[in-house]
């Protein structure tokens, strides 16, 4: 549907001066080819390298049969997901055994990870002091329908391919964002693939941008544009968010996301009160 989209703009290796003026400052998207190549994870991180350095570790993973992030979304937030070992994982990613069952490993940060945390310091484009670190991979079909994100991101593509479809963070209206009440207030409540016109009139007016990522590249996506993963292959990558600045904080976007930030800090607050009087509680008898 969308191989007519605008193209997202092709740089090879720029100086770190020519990205931060041609695509931060504006807060335009880039593919960057070639400039992670002597990053060590991009030449070390196989998966019979990661399954010898963490094959034991247990992760909660994503399975589906559809690949779609939201259904992994439901599952995870009432806890039912399976806990399986990471060398299994990387399995039923790379060599499934099954090629209808969607498997995927959501944002593990990689502060959790030691030695693989050590491989992998921030590239020299990360311009300003970085929120996350985090590692990703997803069995072929995956898909993480379209959302904003609420800082700059730059997602690197180690292994696998992917296509991403973007719109530009001007199109807010445009791409109907979930109510700031809800679990996923940062997604679009539009099918971009099969649009109800009928229900979302301003869609039609929407500008997309198509992307494919290889193995070595990364894409710069801006704070707040509006993207849609897909996994064309079987896919590992890194990504590094990095912190808003005040002045983006507090546009439509952010002060959208607000509800649903609060409501996640209060309920972390809320969980970890009732360890810590559990704990004290325990301790005091």
């Amino acid at each position: 549907m969308f191989e007519d989209a605008a193209p997202v703009d092709v740089a090879l290796a720029p100086s770190v001066e020519e990205f931060a003026e041609r695509y931060v400052r504006p807060e335009r998207p880039v593919i960057v080819r070639g400039a992670v190549k002597d990053w060590p994870p991009s030449y070390k991180w196989t998966p019979e390298y990661l399954k010898a350095m963490y094959g034991t570790r247990i992760l909660e993973i994503g399975v589906s049969t559809n690949g779609d992030y939201l259904d992994y979304a439901e599952r995870l937030k009432i806890g039912v997901e399976p806990k399986i070992a990471f060398a299994k994982v990387v399995d039923s990613i790379f060599a499934p055994a099954n090629a209808d069952e969607k498997c995927r490993v959501h944002q593990q940060p990689l502060h959790t990870w030691g030695a693989l945390n050590e491989e992998s310091p921030p590239i020299r484009y990360v311009l300003r002091k970085f929120i996350t670190k985090n590692i990703w991979m997803g069995s072929t079909g995956n898909v993480t329908k379209t959302h904003y994100d609420t800082e700059d991101n730059i997602n690197i593509q180690l292994l696998g391919r992917k296509e991403i479809i973007l719109f530009p963070s001007t199109q807010l209206d445009e791409l109907y964002p979930r109510s700031a009440w809800d679990y996923m207030s940062n997604f679009s409540r539009v099918e971009i693939e099969k649009p109800d016109l009928s229900r979302y009139p301003l869609f039609n007016r929407a500008t997309p941008f198509r992307a494919i990522l290889e193995p070595g590249d990364f894409i710069y996506i801006p704070i707040y544009w509006w993207h849609q993963f897909r996994t064309l292959e079987a896919s590992l990558n890194v990504n590094f968010w990095w912190q808003a600045r005040v002045d983006q904080a507090l546009r439509r976007h952010g002060l959208h996301y607000w509800p649903r930030m609060a409501r996640d800090r209060y309920l972390h607050r809320t969980i970890w009160r009732t360890v810590v009087d559990s704990v004290s509680s325990f301790v005091a008898r």
